[in-house]
């Protein structure tokens, strides 16, 4: 028997082009977190509804975090956590989020790229993959992000892949009221990536959150 045996979730893998998003391990989070201190915003920015990425506690405070999602993962609440790579480097995560998927059929997305790799499609290219993914091998009926108002960068990934306007709610950032713009999109919007994609693990994974033989 083997992990993935045990937890599906790691067999998952996506394939979209030059880009591989497969499941976050263990192994993975030292990579990360070295790719998180080499920056993943310009100095000064506050794009992350919490500055998880910032402090020296943050490397531990990461791999916790990611123990904590791998522990509390279930058909009801889960979320299902991708290493980004392209070309086979490491250059961020993709995760998808939702709660009682099988009777909802929407989830949500939240994603962060080294800022070497920025500004090249990959943000837009992976969160297009992840949408494709969820519309047409999970089977969900809409999409959902968001991003605080002052993160253009965001925005613009969301309007690139057919995401329409669905409201705002204030949240505080750092001590400070913030609107945080929310996000929309449906397989009949949704502007598909150049590049079919190849799915691995899927089957197993449908059987951990409940919709299997969907």
């Amino acid at each position: 028997m083997d992990l993935v045996d045990i937890f599906p979730a790691y067999g998952v893998r996506i394939e979209c082009g030059p880009l591989t998003l497969r499941a976050l391990r263990e192994s993975d989070v030292p990579r990360i977190c070295e790719l998180v201190a080499d920056g993943i915003h310009a100095e000064g920015e506050r794009p992350f509804l919490l500055t998880w990425n910032l402090g020296d506690n943050q490397p531990l405070g990461s791999l916790q975090h990611y123990y904590a999602q791998w522990a509390g993962f279930s058909a009801d609440s889960w979320s299902l956590m991708l290493v980004v790579e392209r070309d086979g480097v490491i250059v961020g995560v993709q995760d998808v989020m939702a709660k009682d998927f099988p009777i909802v059929r929407c989830a949500e997305t939240g994603s962060w790229l080294g800022l070497s790799s920025q500004g090249r499609g990959t943000g837009t290219l992976m969160r297009q993959a992840v949408l494709a993914f969820a519309f047409d091998h999970l089977g969900a009926v809409e999409m959902r992000s968001a991003a605080w108002a002052d993160n253009p960068r965001s925005h613009r990934v969301s309007e690139k892949c057919g995401y329409v306007d669905n409201g705002y709610r204030l949240g505080v950032r750092e001590g400070v009221c913030v609107r945080e713009d929310q996000f929309l999109v449906t397989p009949e919007r949704f502007v598909r990536p150049p590049y079919e994609l190849v799915v691995s693990g899927l089957e197993p994974f449908l059987a951990a959150i409940g919709v299997a033989g969907s």
